[in-house]
């Protein structure tokens, strides 16, 4: 088995240095407590409830189910077993490991209701964002909430997109932005698409009001940047401020005392350059929507259901913004190939009268993400520093992903293939491949495909 070294093995070495700064001024230290599964370090599958971490297992695999082939439940003999079953199951685990990464941080807070307009989602009351949001109480632990996020998602005060569908339309970015990224988009460090917020009755009303508190909340991120972060405050410092190496894999955060920076969060490539606003045109104001198709009677109601929820939530249209802060981009933003495509829709704000160079378009949601997606490429392919930072994440994820396997084979070879959860579900959906059939529901459609159901 070759030695696999980890992020954090490599920062102690000292060649871990593709986001780490030189920082001049150091002003605070900021304690964060974590869990070693979160948003921060998403990809110890095996901690959730169920199992332990030192154990790379699952027992619910193992248990009949509805949506199991049964063709595949029983276990094959070793001749009838291809001579590539090895590897095969290596393919299958690699998988399971990004699906159920992907399924499981839908769980953590910042995901299951951070989109939610009930006192979960940060609420602003004022028409200026000011520094001292992320100085008082818990702002300084919120800040890392805003870094690693590639755009931010204001939340108007009278969009019309009901409370009971904000979580909904949060899946739905949560989907389309695991779709792009063929399921496996980096996690690592609070990494996703976007931060929402909302403005309550006394925030930014108006575009211009809204690019006004979107260059204020920049710079005030930017400000912390370089501030010391200590993610583990209860537990005693190692002399050599090195990390303990868990019993699987990192990323965990390092014991080291460093900013954010150092620790790799940061104000992402073009998050002072564009943002989405979710106005009270969002869910079409006024206008019925189209109505979905009747039920038929052979239609299944949960699966008709969820039609129902994919449908009416592709219908949403979004603001984009831009707000002409490009000077870190390699080229400017254009909404052009939107008009030249047929994508853009009327602005229809009484805020926003047009110009030469359109600084705002309303397009649907799944456009919208797709459109930032383009913008990211684009950059990544253009600006050597940028693409080296996107590259170096997804090879860290890799690394992540055949240190993870190789536990879960060696842990296989101890107990026995048919006696680890993992193996057990990967060995059955290997054959099932095989045969161009598929053995469970999820190796056709991941729960995290799902909208309307969260937290299953």
């Amino acid at each position: 088995m070759q030695n696999i070294s980890t992020p954090s093995q490599r920062r102690t070495a000292g060649t871990d240095n593709f986001f780490s700064t030189k920082c001049t001024t150091r002003i605070r230290i900021t304690r964060i407590h974590t869990w070693p599964f979160s948003a921060i370090s998403p990809y110890l599958i095996t901690c959730p409830p169920y199992s332990t971490l030192a154990v790379p297992d699952r027992e619910i695999y193992r248990q009949e189910s509805d949506g199991y082939n049964r063709r595949y439940l029983r276990s094959s003999t070793y001749e009838s077993q291809p001579n590539n079953i090895s590897l095969l199951i290596r393919k299958e685990l690699e998988t399971i490991f990004y699906e159920e990464t992907a399924s499981y941080l839908r769980k953590e807070q910042s995901f299951r209701l951070g989109w939610r307009r009930d006192g979960t989602m940060p609420t602003f009351n004022q028409l200026q964002f000011t520094e001292e949001a992320f100085t008082q109480n818990r702002g300084l632990e919120d800040l890392k909430e805003y870094l690693n996020k590639e755009i931010m998602i204001y939340f108007q005060c009278g969009s019309l997109v009901g409370r009971r569908q904000d979580d909904k339309l949060g899946r739905y970015f949560y989907r389309e932005w695991l779709r792009l990224h063929n399921g496996r988009p980096p996690f690592q460090r609070h990494s996703f698409f976007a931060k929402p917020v909302c403005f309550g009755e006394k925030g930014p009303q108006s575009i211009q009001q809204i690019g006004v508190f979107h260059k204020a909340l920049c710079d005030a991120i930017s400000a912390r940047l370089d501030d010391d972060v200590d993610f583990f405050p209860m537990r005693p410092q190692s002399p050599t401020g090195t990390t303990d190496a868990p019993p699987l894999f990192n990323p965990i955060p390092s014991r080291t005392i460093q900013s954010w920076r150092d620790h790799g969060f940061i104000l992402k490539h073009i998050f002072r350059s564009l943002y989405i606003v979710i106005d009270d045109q969002t869910s079409a104001g006024d206008q019925e929507l189209p109505t979905y198709r009747a039920r038929r009677p052979h239609d299944d109601l949960a699966l008709y259901l969820e039609e129902c929820c994919d449908w009416s939530l592709a219908q949403y249209t979004v603001l984009l913004v831009k707000t002409g802060d490009e000077a870190k981009l390699h080229s400017p933003i254009s909404f052009l190939p939107l008009f030249e495509a047929g994508l853009a829709l009327e602005v229809n704000r009484g805020d926003y009268t047009g110009a030469p160079e359109e600084d705002v378009v309303r397009v649907k949601v799944d456009v919208a993400v797709r459109f930032i997606w383009d913008v990211l490429y684009k950059e990544q392919k253009a600006l050597g520093e940028v693409g080296q930072a996107a590259q170096a994440l997804i090879k860290e994820q890799q690394e992540l992903c055949e240190v993870w396997t190789e536990n879960v084979m060696d842990h296989a070879q101890m107990v026995g293939f048919e006696e680890n959860g993992y193996t057990w579900l990967a060995a059955r959906r290997a054959r099932a491949r095989l045969n161009g059939e598929a053995f469970d529901e999820d190796q056709v459609k991941p729960s995290w495909e799902h909208l309307r159901h969260w937290d299953c």
